[in-house]
């Protein structure tokens, strides 16, 4: 009898391990498929986000610009307007000074070698024939 009892406590103890275990596996089985759903659910639902934020990204990006031209524009309005009023109030010598300064400026880098705005424009006209006849061969 002794025996009977031990055996019976026996089987319920593994039924019981095994009933658990099955349990646990059942379970991990649900988290690694809940896993990998979210894992699908965020690659699609992240691409559609991604997208979200680039199209969003765009629209401020032109505005920025807008903005940023206008802004510009208006600068450039003021400063031809100052410029022209101080010309008026000087008289036309700020050009001269200006002129003048210029041209110093050039005699002086011309010592060391320093090649003059004009002399930069024409090389510079001349590379770009030489990169156009490049991309044309």
């Amino acid at each position: 009898m002794a025996n009977a009892k031990k055996d019976s406590v026996l089987e319920s103890g593994t039924h019981f391990f095994n009933e658990m275990a099955e349990g646990m596996k059942a379970q991990t089985r649900q988290f690694w498929l809940a896993g990998l759903g979210a894992y699908a659910k965020a690659g699609k639902d992240g691409m559609e986000y991604f997208k979200t934020l680039v199209a969003e990204g765009e629209v401020l990006e032109k505005q920025g610009k807008e903005l940023f031209s206008e802004q510009a524009d208006n600068a450039n309005e003021k400063l031809a307007e100052l410029k022209s009023r101080f010309e008026g109030v000087t008289g036309g010598r700020f050009q001269k000074v200006s002129k003048t300064l210029e041209q110093r400026r050039e005699e002086f880098l011309g010592r060391f070698g320093v090649p003059s705005s004009t002399e930069m424009e024409k090389l510079s006209a001349k590379l770009d024939e030489v990169s156009t006849s490049l991309k044309k061969a």
